[in-house]
């Protein structure tokens, strides 16, 4: 089960999640209660290695997203907005998640390469319903150690991302909530 533990904001934290076993760390760098600051991330985020790190956006412009993603060395960006012809410019140089709070109701763009994301919270900690769709995906929303046995069991996702099911409070993790998290999802 591939795992991404999202909204880090401070290197002790990425570091947990490499240590527990995730298989990717989150930096949201849109309009959020998580928001890192890139110049803070870009002190630290080179020295993470052996997991995939993912900058997390939503409307801003494609070029401010490549130039951000690069600086801070991403390997993925994930898109909280509709996938236009401008952002097919990132597919060259990243692995794109694309997110949405319906996969039933999703336009998926015909031979998109990404991955999708089922995220009916968007950074909230809501729980969207589980359930299996005919293609993989990533299941995030209302996610924490006490249910995400169940919520993969239940949906059979490709992965799992969590943010606020592992916090202190915005932006701030619990490393014991990070282990437990990888933990169950992987048991």
């Amino acid at each position: 089960m591939w795992v991404k533990i999202c909204g880090i904001t401070r290197y002790e934290d990425a570091s947990a999640a490499f240590e527990a076993g995730a298989d990717a760390i989150g930096i949201v760098l849109t309009t959020s209660r998580r928001k890192a600051d890139p110049l803070a991330v870009q002190s630290w985020i080179h020295t993470i290695k052996g997991m995939e790190k993912v900058g997390v956006f939503m409307d801003e412009d494609p070029g401010y997203i490549a130039e951000t993603a690069s600086m801070l060395g991403l390997t993925a960006v994930q898109l909280h907005t509709t996938f236009r012809e401008e952002h097919k410019l990132l597919l060259d140089r990243f692995n794109i998640i694309l997110a949405f709070n319906n996969l039933e109701q999703a336009v998926i763009p015909e031979g998109f390469p990404g991955r999708l994301l089922l995220d009916a919270s968007i950074g909230s900690g809501t729980t969207c319903t589980w359930k299996r769709y005919d293609r993989p995906f990533i299941l995030a929303g209302g996610l924490e150690p006490g249910n995400v046995r169940e919520a993969i069991r239940q949906a059979s996702p490709f992965g799992v991302d969590v943010s606020t099911g592992v916090e202190i409070s915005p932006g701030i993790k619990d490393k014991d909530k990070i282990r437990r998290f990888i933990q169950e999802a992987k048991t």
